[in-house]
């Protein structure tokens, strides 16, 4: 076979590929042998017709079926041979045409991941966030703790409702045209957050528990934060099932060891601190990796291959629909050309923060030993209440094991991005951390993915 490379672009050649008469020849014996076991045509037994036969009735398709063939196995041979880095089918084919006695020739684009040098990634400024956690996080922590706690006990020596009280109610009627049906409503009249609609909470205080088929008239606001909901009147009935109120346990050391957590209420307090630090720590640790990697991107704008960025879209795409609670676009309908033109410069840089970051971590030998791989398993593992052995096992299975590496690996690059970066320490970032970091690769079975030379398979 030979092959001949030219240059396009950074992130593209064009491929010249010229494959042996002989090999076609022998392709097409076996596929002509192959047809012939399973055909049936009139006038010869099955597996008999003789193959000058089969070439005028099914050559064009036996041509089709081994110019595919050639073409996917002279292109993975070639990329390996010449280290392309293909990153996925070649396009726009010439040629490709099978002509008995000639050699087998195409030419085709080829997309490639490119020569990605990263510049400057020492260094780069950023700002990180200082940790503050105010005294008032650690009361609403605390106070969010003891509502856990609060037990829920039964009335004696009162007969109406009041503050302080869950009450449930059973509830039916309409918020404008939509039916309201719920044999069992719990309203917490002391809970503002949680109203169901805004003066539900009045509207069942200071009723007798005995109270049945009460009439309630609520108008919600037109600034409503519930579309649903927001501008509608709602015409309910009430009838009051059961009544409890709320044994809020006092804030003492008592309280502090129920909870587990430490022995007094001041040890408590300084637990609860010690958690929302960890936790808001590690937020800050995030967004100044997701500055690293904006500065690193925004100081090498190198060029990408567009069916890596047309990836990234899709990715991106779903990912959005998974956050909204959407079931996956598999085909992509939803990408109109509007979407895709807005959603494409990020998709670039995502594109661009994987190969630079890959180019880091192969620049300084940045890698990941098997004990990290197995303490992410086992956290995961504990979570799940499973044995880590078997998560390990099915995550192998499916690629989730290759995904956690390289997702550690790209921490470990983004850290080290960090470590050498000059960093001012700010109380507010002056530029808001929007941009995700990059995600994983997509799986073999999940959209989105596109089966090219770098496969296993």
């Amino acid at each position: 076979m030979q092959v001949r490379i030219e240059d396009v672009s950074p992130v593209e050649k064009k491929l010249f590929v010229e494959v042996p008469w002989q090999t076609v020849a022998d392709r097409l014996n076996v596929a002509y042998r192959e047809l012939g076991k399973g055909v049936s045509l009139r006038g010869f037994r099955k597996g008999k017709a003789p193959r000058s036969v089969l070439e005028q009735i099914y050559a064009p398709r036996v041509h089709a079926d081994v110019a595919e063939q050639l073409i996917r196995e002279s292109f993975f041979t070639a990329n390996r041979e010449h280290g392309l880095g293909a990153v996925a089918e070649p396009r726009d084919l010439e040629g490709a045409q099978i002509k008995r006695g000639e050699p087998f020739a195409y030419a085709a684009i080829v997309e490639i991941k490119g020569d990605v040098q990263p510049a400057g990634y020492e260094g780069l400024a950023i700002e990180r966030r200082k940790l503050a956690v105010p005294e008032a996080e650690v009361d609403k922590a605390l106070e969010q703790l003891r509502k856990e706690h609060t037990e829920l006990v039964p009335i004696e020596g009162r007969e109406v409702t009041a503050a302080g009280d869950v009450v449930i109610a059973s509830i039916v009627g309409t918020i404008g045209e939509h039916p309201v049906n719920q044999p069992r409503f719990g309203v917490d009249l002391d809970d503002a957050e949680r109203e169901p609609l805004p003066g539900m909470r009045a509207a069942l205080t200071g009723l007798p528990f005995a109270t049945k088929d009460h009439a309630i008239e609520i108008a919600i606001p037109a600034d409503h934060a519930d579309d649903n909901l927001k501008g509608r009147t709602a015409q309910l009935t009430a009838t009051i099932v059961e009544v409890r109120a709320k044994n809020v346990p006092e804030l003492n050391d008592d309280f502090a060891k129920d909870t587990g957590k430490a022995e007094t209420i001041d040890g408590l307090r300084a637990a609860i601190r010690a958690d929302l630090e960890a936790r808001e720590n590690s937020i800050i640790t995030q967004e100044a990796r997701q500055n690293a990697l904006r500065a690193l991107v925004k100081a090498n704008q190198i060029p990408v291959a567009q069916s890596l960025v047309d990836r990234a879209v899709f990715n991106q795409y779903n990912r959005l629909r998974q956050m909204l609670g959407m079931p996956p676009d598999r085909e992509g309908q939803g990408l109109n050309a509007e979407l895709v033109a807005k959603m494409a410069p990020g998709g670039a840089d995502e594109v661009r923060g994987q190969l630079l970051l890959e180019a880091i971590a192969e620049k300084e030998s940045i890698t990941v030993a098997e004990n990290e791989v197995d303490l992410q398993v086992a956290m995961a593992a504990k979570a799940k209440n499973q044995a880590p052995q078997k998560l390990k096992a099915e995550w192998a299975k499916d690629g989730r094991l290759d995904n956690a590496r390289w997702s550690l690996r790209q921490d470990k690059v983004l850290d080290f991005l960090v470590s050498k970066a000059t960093v001012t320490e700010v109380e507010k970032l002056s530029e808001p951390v929007g941009a995700e970091l990059p995600s994983a690769p997509v799986g073999h079975d999940e959209p989105g993915h596109v089966h090219g030379p770098d496969c296993d398979h």
